[in-house]
Formats: structure tokens, C-alpha cells, sequence
């Protein structure tokens, strides 16, 4: 197959500052997402004739009702899977795969979603986050040992990170690796829970903790990661399977338990450094975050296409119930968040390929955005078919059930909004340390406070704008200048009001972290539409541009709330309540009590 990779691409990291987390200081990036990524021209040809070739594979091989009903992936459709091309996308070309671009990985990730949900976990399992610690973190050796088997889908990969008390709080792991220096190797044994492909992988990222004599604040540099390959049978002394879970959706992926009993795992099976494997899974969860939001692009895309057939087709009162407005209400509302969240991961996807140095609270916020977008417009699609909606025979169900793991699974949604605020409060918090510093020492306060000043003058008095947006959307860029500043502002007074205390105050972090989200939605959503007038000019993108402004609308007034109620809020009532029904063990105002 093609190659599909930028011919620019650099050979190494650019570490520049990342975009959300300037917009924590008030500063607006601008030359990181403008112009908004655009993809070559023989890129897009390759990627859309392997997604014909994908969906033409999807019609011939997958049944997915009776994949559903049965609670099993064929095996033989993995392997064809790997004779296709797919298992090998993301892998380099030396390695014997294609090496997509972040990009043209998420426009494959938006095909095979709504064909079937289970083989998209299938795909991402392996390549998003099963492999991906080979790829980021192994060395040469080890890459040339096992990725060219991974690229062929020989070997299918899975992640190994939660465990049964070990989720979200991935640093509390009890899996324990201890080193034999008789055979060097290292001795696993714990258990790993919830994990994709686990009953037919043979490829296991796993991480474990490696005991030392380490602070207990310091706990998370034990951890490491591991590459445990079980043989051709699947067998492996001391690695066992758990019973197929059964799920509420998603049930013909394999999803079970992979246990570890004593089995021994060589030393040179140690993927990056010893102590880095906290770091490992942040990095390789960060990148599958992006892809998840195209999963959710494509699932959008499908309910839109059966909420319109169906919509212009019925007719209630002599009348198509499209043109009933508060069906118009639900298509617009479909269509715009569609557009939106294909443009924050079409634009994070370029931020990837430009090698960008940090892209996780864009990752983030691409996940969680799409999939609560997603599980929006499958309500909607299926409240637009009616009665057929809550049918078997039609898609909605299944669509319903399958979309709900996403709010949950690679950092749910709460966990990520916390990652969002904190992470992005902590490089505030570390620029108002060294402000701090340049005050006892006169040496550094000239320059130190003079940069501080003059960001604080932008976010109080004018504010960063945006300089790059088109003409005809000068209100919307406007807004989102505004806003920004007032969102620093906001943020650094919460830092001095609570300091370290900030990490307990969740009600804060979550209105922070939607903020944001809505703020990189609308820059990206400027950012394409200005690229689109600038290709097509103002007549042909006018519906961009409406879009645009009715979205730049709705999210004004989030902000304008969230923004408010960090300053004034029923926070204490909202404690106050749920005290009351943990006490009760349940709801305590039973009027027939």
C-alpha cells in the first residue's frame, strides 16, 4: 500500500509551547493553528482508496448483527484485516507498514467506526495504544524484532494498564515486576482488567510496578513497561485469560482479564527506561485520545445521513416532520457540533504530523468533546426515526450501546477535564512561581516582571486577538480574544485564592476545563472556516460561515456561565445534598416514606 506521510515532516520533536496551554496565560498562539493543516492532495487520494478498499472489505467479511448477537470478532477476519493493510497503518514504512500521518489515521479511524464498532476497537486496540509504546519508546532492536509481525497483524497488540482498583488513578497499579538476576528477567504477577483483544492478542504492552525504596509521593517512577509476547498458540507460562466479558455494547470486540502468575518476562523486553513507564502510558493514551474524537466524527457523520433520510421522508399532519422546526433545531445542532469536531481533530491531528512537542489537552479535549457530541447526536437521530428508533431492526440501538464506553474508556471524561484544568493551571502556577522569585531577587526581577506585566496588560486591558480569522468572522475572533483573557484571569485568581488547595476544588476544574473546550472548538472551527473562504471565497463557504457564527453563539453562553459561576455558585449546596443521600444510602425524600 501507499505511503501516507507529509513529505515535510520533520525527523524530530519541535518543542514549542503548547497552544491550550498559553491560552491559561492569556496568550493566544496563533501561528500553531493557523492556516488551519491542509492534506496533500495524493495523501487524500491514497487514504480515500483504502477506505473504499475498507469498506468494501467491511460488506464481503463483517456481519455486524450477527457479530453482535453471537459476542464474537471472527479470527479470520482479524488476520484479513492484516493482509489488508490495516493492522500496519501507523507503523513505519521500515517496519513494514505504511506509516499514515496522525491524520490520514483518523480519517481511517472515521470510516471503520460506523461500518462497525467493534472492529474500530479491533484497529485502535492494536495500533493507537497496543503497540504504540514500541513505536514512541522501543529501541531500534526491539522494533525491528516485533513491529514488522504487528504491521502484518501476526501479532495483534494490547494495552495492559488498568487493573481491578487500579482505573483512572493509573499510578496506584499493584502489579509488581521484580527482577531475577539469575536468568535476567523479571518475575510479573498481578492482574490487568478490561482489555481489548485480550482474548486472541499476543502482543501485551504491560505496565508494572518495579518495588523500590522510593518516596510514597514518587510512587508512579516504579513504574515500567514491558513487551510480553505469548507464542504462536497464544499460550505463555504464567500469562492467563479471564472469561469474555459481556458488555453493554461493543460486544463482538474481546474484552477480558489477562492474568499474571509468575511469568517471567526478559529483561531486554523492557520498553524505555526503567522508571518511565507512568510516562510511557501518558504518552501513548495522549495520542489515542485524537482518534477516539474521530471515531466520533464518523459515528456523527451516519446519524446525521439516517436522521435526514428519515426526516424528509415521514410526513405527520401533511407535513415532512423535517420541516417541523424543532426537528431543523436537531440538524443544525447535529451538522454544526459534527463540522466542529471534525475541525478540533483535523487541526490536532496537524499538530501531530507537524511533531508538535505537546498536543494532550488538545488530545483531550478532542476526546472528550466528541464523544459527548456523539452520544448527542445518536439521542438525536434516534428521537428524529421515532417509534423505528427504539427498534432492533434499525441501527440506533447498537449505535447507543457501542457510543458509551467512550465517555469512559482511555481517561473517562471527568478525569480528563481534571488533566485539562490542572495541567493547564500548573504552567500558569509555575509562571507565577517565578514571579514570585524575581521578587527576592533583584537580579531577575527586570526582565521576569516586565514579560509578567506586559501579559497582564493584554489579559486585563486589550487582550490577545485573533489576527489571522477572515474578515466576514472579525465578531466571532473577537469573542474568542475576549474570552481568553477573561478565562486567564479567572484562572489566576483561582490560583491565588485556593494554591495547592485547587487540585480538591472539582467544581472549578470542571467549568475551567469546559471553557477551554469550547474555546479550542471555536478556534478551530475559525480556523477552517477561514481556510475554506480563502479556497472558495465567501458565496460558496457561506454555510461555513453560518455554522460558524451559530456555534461561536451557543458557546458565548456556556462560557458566560461557566466563567460566572466560578465566582458565584450553589457549590456548597451541591455537597451539601449529595451528603445527604450517601448518608441515606439512597434517595431520602421518598413521598410515600
Amino acid at each position: 500500500m501507499s505511503t501516507v506521510k507529509e513529505e515535510t515532516k520533520p525527523e524530530t520533536t519541535v518543542e514549542v509551547e503548547s497552544f491550550l496551554k498559553t491560552l491559561f496565560q492569556g496568550h493566544i498562539a496563533e501561528d500553531l493553528v493557523f492556516p488551519f493543516p491542509e492534506i496533500p492532495k495524493d495523501v487524500k487520494e491514497t487514504v480515500e482508496a483504502f477506505a473504499g478498499a475498507y469498506t468494501e472489505f467491511d460488506a464481503a467479511n463483517l456481519d455486524s448483527d450477527k457479530m453482535d448477537k453471537e459476542h464474537f470478532f471472527p479470527r479470520e477476519a482479524v488476520k484479513a484485516m492484516g493482509e489488508l493493510g490495516v493492522m500496519g497503518m501507523t507503523i513505519p514504512e521500515e517496519y513494514g507498514g505504511s506509516a499514515f500521518s496522525s491524520a490520514a489515521y483518523c480519517r481511517m479511524t472515521e470510516v471503520i467506526a460506523p461500518l462497525d464498532a467493534s472492529a474500530s476497537i479491533v484497529v485502535g486496540a492494536h495500533l493507537s495504544i497496543g503497540c504504540k509504546p514500541l513505536v514512541l519508546f522501543g529501541n531500534e532492536e526491539q522494533k525491528k524484532k516485533w513491529l514488522p509481525d504487528l504491521a502484518s497483524g501476526k501479532l495483534v497488540a494490547a494495552f495492559c494498564l488498568t487493573e481491578p482498583e487500579a482505573g483512572s488513578d493509573a499510578g496506584s497499579l499493584k502489579m509488581t515486576a521484580v527482577y531475577d538476576p539469575a536468568t535476567n528477567e523479571y518475575v510479573l504477577n498481578g492482574t490487568k482488567q478490561w482489555i481489548s483483544n485480550g482474548a486472541f492478542a499476543r502482543f501485551f504492552s504491560v505496565f508494572a510496578r518495579i518495588p523500590s525504596d522510593t518516596a510514597e509521593k514518587e510512587k508512579h517512577k516504579e513504574i515500567s513497561c514491558f513487551a510480553v509476547i505469548a507464542n504462536e498458540d497464544g499460550a505463555l507460562p504464567g500469562l492467563s485469560r479471564g472469561p469474555e466479558e459481556k458488555k453493554l455494547g461493543l460486544c463482538a470486540s474481546s474484552t477480558c482479564q489477562i492474568i499474571f502468575e509468575n511469568c517471567r518476562v526478559p529483561a531486554a523486553n523492557l520498553i524505555g527506561e526503567k522508571g518511565h513507564g507512568f510516562k510511557i502510558a501518558l504518552e501513548t493514551l495522549n495520542t489515542g485520545r485524537t482518534s477516539l474524537g474521530a471515531g466520533s466524527v464518523g459515528g456523527s457523520k451516519m446519524m446525521i445521513k439516517l436522521a435526514v433520510d428519515h426526516a424528509t421522508q415521514r410526513k405527520q399532519f401533511k407535513t415532512r416532520i423535517a420541516d417541523f422546526e424543532m426537528i431543523r433545531h436537531k440538524i443544525t445542532r447535529m451538522t454544526a457540533t459534527t463540522y466542529v469536531l471534525e475541525s478540533m481533530v483535523y487541526l490536532t491531528a496537524g499538530l501531530v504530523d507537524r511533531h508538535i512537542g505537546d498536543y494532550s489537552l488538545e488530545g483531550a479535549c478532542c476526546k472528550v468533546f466528541g464523544t459527548e457530541v456523539l452520544w448527542q447526536n445518536i439521542n438525536d437521530g434516534l428521537q428524529i426515526a421515532g417509534g423505528n428508533g427504539f427498534m432492533n431492526e434499525y441501527p440506533y440501538g447498537r449505535a447507543l450501546r457501542d457510543s458509551r464506553i467512550n465517555m469512559i474508556f482511555e481517561g473517562t471524561n471527568e478525569i480528563l477535564r481534571l488533566l485539562i484544568a490542572l495541567s493547564g493551571m500548573k504552567e500558569l502556577g509555575d509562571s507565577l512561581k517565578e514571579v514570585q522569585s524575581a521578587l527576592k531577587s533583584p537580579l531577575a526581577q527586570r526582565g521576569i516582571l516586565t514579560e509578567y506585566a506586559h501579559k497582564r496588560l493584554k489579559g486585563v486591558i486589550t487582550h490577545d486577538k485573533l489576527t489571522k480569522v477572515h474578515p466576514s468572522l472579525a465578531p466571532e475572533a473577537d469573542q474568542v480574544g475576549r474570552y481568553a483573557g477573561i478565562f486567564a484571569n479567572a484562572c489566576e485568581t483561582i490560583l491565588r485564592k485556593h494554591g495547592k488547595k485547587v487540585v480538591d476544588k472539582e467544581y472549578q476544574q470542571e467549568r475551567i476545563a469546559d471553557v477551554l473546550i469550547d474555546l479550542y472548538a471555536q478556534v478551530a472551527t475559525l480556523s477552517r472556516v477561514t481556510a475554506s473562504l480563502a479556497k472558495k471565497g465567501e458565496e460558496k463557504a457561506a454555510g461555513e460561515i453560518e455554522i460558524a457564527r451559530w456555534f461561536c453563539a451557543h458557546a458565548r453562553h456556556r462560557m458566560v456561565a461557566n466563567l460566572k459561576a466560578l465566582e458565584k455558585n450553589r457549590d456548597d449546596a451541591c455537597t451539601s445534598i449529595s451528603d445527604r443521600v450517601y448518608e441515606a444510602g439512597g434517595y431520602p425524600y421518598d413521598l410515600w416514606a
